[in-house]
C-alpha cells in the first residue's frame, strides 16, 4: 500500500510540475518507473528529460530506454525511429546497436541485424550476443563456413554454451556432416539434459535418417520436458504425418493449438488443422 501511494504521488508531481525537476532526477526517477515497470510514467519522465536538457551527454541512452519502453509496448516501428536516434548521438554504443538488431530480427530485417552485429563486433570481438545472432544469421543464409566460425568463436570462450553447441550441431548437419553433428547435439543434451531444445533437435536428425524410433523417444522427451511449449507438439505432428500416424498427428495439432499455436504454425504442420 505505501509503494502504491508513493507511485502515485510520484503521478501527481509529474502531472503538476511538483519536486525537483533537473536532468539528473528525472531520469532517477524515470528509471526507477521502469523497474517498478511503470511504462507510461517512465516514457513521461524521459521525455522531460530530454526537453530539459536537448544537448546532455547521456540522452543517447534515455533513447534507448525510449525504444525499449515502445518495444514493450507493441510500437516497434517508433522504437526502430528511437533506436536510430540514439545510434545518431552515439554510433558505437553496443547497447543500442544490439538493441536494434533484436529489434530488427523481429521485424524480419536480417541484412540491416547483422550490420549491427557487425559493428559491435568490430568494436568488441568476443561480444556472445553478437557473435550468437551473426551466426544464426549466417547459417540462415547458407554461409555455413561463416556461421561455423561464429559458433566455434563462441565455444572457445564457452566451451558448455548451449546455443552455440545445438546451432553448430545444425551447421554440421546442413553441410553433410552427419557424425559430427549428432556428436554435438549429444555434447550439449549430456551437459543439459533437463533442456528440451537438445532432444528436439536430435530428433529432427533422427527423423531424416530415417531413425523413426529414435525420433519419436526424443520428440516425446522434448514434450516431457516443456509440455507447454506447442513447438515440440507441432514438431512431433510432421513426425507422425510423415510416418503416416495421421490420428497421432492430429492430436498433437490440436493440443498446439490449445496452448497458442499461431494458424499459421498449425498449418504449417504438413497442411493439419485442428
Amino acid at each position: 500500500m505505501k509503494r502504491t501511494y508513493l507511485l502515485l504521488l510520484l503521478c501527481a508531481s509529474v502531472a503538476f510540475g511538483f519536486g525537483q525537476n533537473s536532468y539528473d532526477e528525472l531520469v532517477r526517477r524515470a528509471v526507477t518507473a521502469m523497474e517498478d515497470d511503470s511504462l507510461r510514467m517512465a516514457e513521461e519522465l524521459f521525455k522531460q528529460a530530454l526537453k530539459a536538457e536537448p544537448a546532455a551527454q547521456g540522452n543517447a541512452i534515455i533513447w534507448g530506454h525510449l525504444a525499449s519502453i515502445a518495444e514493450r509496448s507493441g510500437r516497434e516501428h517508433e522504437a526502430l525511429e528511437q533506436y536510430n536516434i540514439g545510434i545518431g548521438l552515439a554510433p558505437q554504443l553496443p547497447a543500442l546497436l544490439l538493441g536494434r538488431a533484436s529489434l530488427l530480427m523481429k521485424l524480419g530485417n536480417e541484412p540491416r541485424a547483422l550490420a549491427d552485429y557487425n559493428e559491435v563486433l568490430a568494436i568488441y570481438s568476443d561480444h556472445p550476443e553478437a557473435l550468437l545472432f551473426r551466426a544464426y544469421i549466417y547459417h540462415r543464409q547458407r554461409l555455413l563456413k561463416d556461421a561455423r566460425a561464429d559458433f566455434d568463436h563462441l565455444l572457445r570462450l564457452n566451451p558448455a554454451h548451449e546455443q552455440a553447441l545445438l546451432g553448430l550441431a545444425l551447421v554440421n548437419d546442413d553441410d553433410r556432416r552427419p557424425q559430427e553433428a549428432l556428436e554435438t547435439v549429444n555434447r550439449a543434451i549430456d551437459l543439459y539434459p533437463d533442456h528440451a531444445s537438445g532432444y528436439a533437435i536430435r530428433g529432427g536428425m533422427e527423423l531424416d535418417r530415417k531413425q523413426y524410433e529414435r525420433a519419436e523417444a526424443d520428440y516425446t522427451k522434448a514434450i516431457e520436458l516443456e509440455p507447454e511449449s506447442p513447438t515440440y507438439r507441432l514438431a512431433r505432428a510432421h513426425f507422425y504425418t510423415i510416418t503416416k500416424k495421421k490420428r497421432l498427428a492430429r492430436e498433437d495439432v490440436r493440443a498446439a493449438a490449445q496452448l497458442g499455436a499461431s494458424a499459421e504454425e498449425v498449418a504449417g504442420a504438413a497442411g493439419l488443422r485442428p
